[in-house]
């Protein structure tokens, strides 16, 4: 079940703002953030739109350990740098993936790629 398109949020309808919400969330945060602690505040967030780079980063998710979830983080991470967010957590992908067992190979494979991510979680 998922909200009926028509319905109205502070943003406009819901139809037009769905994208939106990590988007109008993140700048918030950051403020919020910075005032609690008195240090500059780091956030990352699975929900952003075109220009929530100016104040977080996004979050890829999570993944497996086939190749070809090795080739989309790479993909991803230069998809969101075009859309101004150079931030990406686990940048790329969960390094050796999140789900499943894998070889010692392939995890060996994905080490030597995640040295090129900004961010990386093994």
């Amino acid at each position: 079940k998922t909200l009926c398109p028509d319905s109205k949020t502070y943003l406009g309808e819901h139809y037009n703002t769905h994208s939106l919400f990590g988007w109008s969330q993140t700048a918030p945060t950051v403020h919020v953030a910075q005032q609690a602690t008195g240090k500059r505040a780091f956030v990352l967030s699975w929900s952003t739109f075109v220009g929530s780079g100016k104040h977080g980063g996004h979050c890829l998710g999570d993944n497996f350990f086939p190749c070809k979830d090795m080739h989309q983080s790479i993909i991803g991470i230069l998809e969101f740098n075009l859309f101004g967010i150079s931030y990406i957590s686990p940048i790329g992908a969960d390094i050796c993936g999140l789900n499943y067992n894998t070889t010692y190979e392939r995890c060996l494979r994905w080490m030597q790629l995640g040295f090129f991510y900004p961010f990386s979680r093994n």
